[in-house]
């Protein structure tokens, strides 16, 4: 079992590529906390603006772990 925020809206049980997508981003260290799409630091100063949207396929899903690893729960 997995303890996931309150903002994870699971699929319905039938939809299989759904559950998949999810699974995939768990097993990447993606339990569906916020991750900001924007991340500068400059003079010691760390600014995060704008939540990035979890993908629905795992199409989309492959790409979001790409873009946003250094987000990831380790």
């Amino acid at each position: 079992m997995t303890l996931l925020p309150h903002r994870f809206r699971p699929p319905k049980k039938t939809e299989d590529k759904k559950w998949e997508t999810v699974k995939f981003l768990i097993e990447n260290g993606f339990y569906y906390q916020h991750i900001y799409e924007i991340v500068e630091a400059k003079n010691g100063v760390t600014n995060y603006q704008n939540y990035a949207k979890y993908p629905d396929n795992l199409r989309d899903a492959k790409e979001f772990v790409e873009q946003y690893k250094d987000q990831a729960r380790k």
